[in-house]
């Protein structure tokens, strides 16, 4: 798949399961994709037919990527999204495939 050429959905919701710190953030209509992790964590899910991104889900959020405790996880999360998306394109050009 070219990243450059990928389509990027909007993002619809994001939760954040406080006991698991895992974050999720799903992109347009709920639909089934390919999840490619893209660093250590970060899980990008793709649609095979239409090359968009669904959602993106961070294990150990808080962990990896702490965010202020007193602010909105909701809000720091926007400001990690463009960043995992531009390590999916580095991570998808340095494959082999």
């Amino acid at each position: 798949m070219d990243t450059k050429h990928r389509k990027k959905s909007e993002i619809k919701t994001i939760k954040y399961d406080k006991e698991s710190d895992i974050l999720y953030i799903s992109c347009g209509k709920p639909r089934p994709g390919i999840a490619f992790e893209v660093s250590a964590g970060d899980l990008v899910r793709i649609d095979p037919y239409t090359d968009e991104i669904v959602g993106i889900t961070i294990l150990d959020f808080r962990e990896r990527y702490n965010p202020p405790s007193s602010g909105n996880i909701e809000k720091f999360a926007l400001g990690v999204y463009p960043q995992i998306i531009e390590a999916m394109g580095r991570s998808r050009s340095d494959c082999e495939c």
